[in-house]
């Protein structure tokens, strides 16, 4: 059944004005059912409930669930601080976890340790207060040297002078109380120089076993001075070692590892002992040094676990790095160098990445996925070519972590990944979704009125008039395309709201209102003044006050991705004999997709039962979308050509002054289409310029009248009477409202077509 529409049907009358402020800022209700799983994956302890949820991305939306994250996680416990400790190896790295905040305190500890044993070790070597080690060394001197004079004057009894070398003592023969030379040597008869080598050879025992009783002498006063050095250890590191268990007595790894650094330093330290301190410094200094504490998260101003959106998740920011320093050309490292990523500081708590992030970053994604299937962060992506170059390359051993991880990406990326990723599904069990496109009520408006407040106070913007709202309210059903509902996008909301203050300012308006909001939510685009500039110039064709055979006014939206306008297309068809073809002419040369061709058939079916099921249609039509060069796509020009074809056959003219769009299935009942309002307002932009829209109108699908959210403007015309519109429900209502009139009925026109046929058939 055809109809008018009336203007209360057309004009948008929500008020968006009677609201009250929410008093939860942070939760709208439309996103109630995304918190809800959000809050099941924090409270599910187990593998692999994290989240992926389904949205668009904007900060104002980001803030809002880190907000309810970190009220979710406000009550739980302290996050510990992650430690990377060496002991007795220092390129294996070990983690350790540590109470909140008290990771500063335990690297602190360490360095305290460190400097402690050097210093008590220098005063063991070089302070002479301990008498029973200086009456060992004072022995082990007088040893040596009385010892050493024997084995002088047992060599000057024999003719020999002594010198001291690396291998132990030198014979030389005297001659006159000097150095014999080795010509006087050669001068001497083999008698004389048999009896030299016979006494040197003896000297040279003798000396073998002064320096192996002096060795054993040593060996036995040094174990006597390692027993006293360890007592003077174990007395001077009392009062510190009861310091360290007092403070780190509920940390049983921090003390044990503070425990196992004293024993180790003080063994290894006494191990190596040798009485010169220049010859032990090197040693001493590797032996304590070489226990080393990185405080890769310090959590110590955290009082809940950490919420955290990684911006860019490379795997740098993710798991973290192993740095290497350059030393005249040779890298080295050690655990100082190792930074922790977002990962690790989030542990125990969440971690927020977008999934159109992970896809501009290389092998994130991989690690993610084998960091939740081990529940472990390893270093060894970080093995480069820095590592073979390096001397003493790391292997950290891989920190344990627990915490979820949100993802925040579209539908199509979800789907890839849980197609063609057999992992996905077992680590992203709980998939949230997010439809902005929710129904008006109170409860919205509320939070619309909320939101809107927070962009004006946050912003600093003017205050916004009533009518201003809602034009706001109505624009966002409009990107609803349901005058029942609202798209809720805080950024494209923000935008305006900027905009519209921007231009308000310029003109002194100390209030936004409804025209500076319209002025920047509908601003036209320049590709659409082109075009209706073409009109203007007859630069392309097209009749709306004439009627027309075998041409028709049809609607199509042209879409740029971030704006997108509607304007007619002249739609023309002829007709000739033939066997009932329909010849499109864009499918005929490439330029129609696979939707639109699928509508042509529908046509020739529908057509066909229209005229006469019983027999062939002795005609072949020819459509063309006229001026149309790009690729056709969609049905919605269905009523639109199969009036043109009607029209062609019958030789009864279509009405120019009224455009149409509508999609038509094989029963020629009118289906919705999309765009209304564009094509709406496109038409009406070009009757306006190149005529005027008195007495024009459209036809709409009746299943579109909720769709109707139109611009004052046309709402205006509307109501004055100017411009109307029409909803169909089937073909034969836009027969009539395009084709009959008071002279010409719809039987009229299907009388014509038959005396048509009639005359083909007639032609052989």
């Amino acid at each position: 059944m055809k109809r008018e529409l009336t203007p209360q049907e057309v004009v948008y009358n929500v008020d968006f004005n009677r609201l009250s402020r929410t008093e939860d800022k942070k939760f709208i209700p439309e996103y109630a059912e995304v918190y809800k799983n959000i809050e099941a994956a924090l409270n599910i302890e187990k593998e692999g409930f994290n989240v992926y949820l389904i949205d668009l991305f904007s900060k104002e939306k980001l803030e809002n669930i880190i907000s309810f994250i970190e009220d979710s996680l406000s009550s739980r416990s302290c996050p510990k601080d992650i430690c990377y400790v060496t002991l007795e190896d220092p390129r294996y790295p070990t983690p350790l976890f540590i109470a909140n905040g008290k990771g500063k305190k335990f690297k602190e500890r360490l360095d305290a340790i460190k400097n402690f044993y050097l210093e008590k070790i220098f005063n063991f070597y070089n302070s002479s207060s301990n008498k029973e080690k200086e009456t060992i060394i004072e022995e082990i001197q007088k040893k040596r040297t009385d010892y050493i004079e024997d084995l002088v004057q047992m060599a000057k009894n024999e003719g020999f002078d002594v010198k001291a070398t690396t291998n132990g003592f030198a014979f030389i023969p005297l001659k006159e109380g000097e150095a014999m030379t080795e010509k006087e040597y050669d001068g001497l008869e083999q008698n004389s120089k048999e009896q030299i080598v016979t006494k040197a050879s003896k000297l040279k025992t003798g000396a073998e076993d002064v320096l192996e009783q002096l060795k054993d002498i040593e060996l036995n006063s040094i174990d006597k001075i390692k027993r006293i050095f360890k007592s003077y250890l174990d007395e001077e590191s009392r009062d510190i070692k009861e310091d360290i268990f007092k403070e780190f007595i509920e940390e049983k790894e921090a003390l044990e590892y503070l425990n196992n650094v004293c024993s180790l330093i003080e063994e290894e330290t006494i191990e190596n002992y040798s009485m010169n301190y220049e010859e032990d410094m090197e040693k001493i200094e590797e032996i304590v040094n070489r226990n080393n504490i990185n405080l890769l998260v310090d959590n110590k101003d955290v009082k809940y676990p950490q919420v955290i959106f990684e911006e860019d998740p490379s795997v740098t920011n993710l798991i973290g790095s192993i740095d290497y320093e350059n030393h005249n050309g040779v890298y080295s490292t050690d655990v100082s160098l190792i930074t922790a990523g977002s990962l690790l500081n989030a542990n125990e708590g969440c971690l927020i990445v977008r999934a159109s992030s992970f896809l501009n970053n290389a092998g994130s994604y991989y690690y993610l996925r084998k960091t939740l299937m081990s529940n472990k962060v390893s270093y060894d992506y970080n093995r480069g070519y820095l590592e073979f170059l390096a001397l003493n390359g790391m292997k950290p051993i891989p920190i344990d972590i627990n915490l979820k991880i949100i993802i925040i990406g579209d539908s199509e990326t979800y789907d890839t990944l849980y197609t063609y990723d057999e992992d996905f599904k077992n680590l992203f069990k709980i998939k949230a979704e997010y439809n902005p496109y929710v129904v008006i009520n109170e409860e919205v408006k509320n939070s619309l009125a909320t939101m809107i407040d927070e962009i004006k106070t946050k912003n600093n913007l003017l205050s916004i008039s009533s009518e201003a709202i809602n034009e706001i309210g109505k624009f966002l059903s409009r990107k609803a395309q349901d005058k029942h509902k609202i798209f809720i996008d805080d950024e494209e909301i923000g935008r305006i709201l900027i905009l519209a203050n921007n231009v308000a300012k310029k003109i002194d308006k100390r209030v936004i209102g409804r025209k500076e909001i319209t002025s920047v939510a509908y601003n036209e685009q320049l590709v659409e003044k082109d075009i209706i500039d073409m009109f203007k110039e007859k630069k392309m064709l097209i009749d709306v006050k004439s009627k027309l055979i075998g041409s028709i006014n049809g609607l199509s939206v042209l879409d740029t991705g971030y704006y997108s306008f509607g304007k007619p297309t002249r739609i023309t068809c002829i007709c000739y004999k033939g066997v009932g073809r329909i010849v499109d002419v864009h499918r005929e040369s490439n330029l129609s997709g696979n939707i639109h061709a699928k509508s042509i058939d529908i046509l020739r079916g529908l057509l066909n039962t229209l005229i006469d099921p019983y027999s062939r249609i002795p005609v072949d039509f020819h459509v063309s979308f006229e001026q149309t060069y790009g690729m056709l796509e969609g049905d919605s020009a269905s009523i639109a050509e199969l009036v043109c074809m009607i029209s062609a056959i019958s030789k009864i003219p279509i009405k120019q002054n009224i455009a149409v769009t509508g999609s038509l299935n094989q029963f020629g009942e009118v289906q919705p289409i999309g765009g209304v309002n564009e094509k709406i307002e496109g038409f009406y932009n070009v009757c306006k310029n190149i005529d005027t829209v008195f007495g024009k109108g459209v036809i709409i699908p009746a299943s579109n009248v909720n769709d109707i959210i139109l611009n004052s403007e046309v709402e205006k015309s509307i109501e004055n009477g100017e411009f109307h519109l029409y909803a169909i429900n089937d073909i034969n209502d836009a027969i009539q409202i395009l084709m009959a009139d008071e002279t010409c009925t719809l039987e009229d026109i299907l009388s014509s077509i038959k005396s048509e046929i009639a005359l083909y058939n007639k032609v052989k």
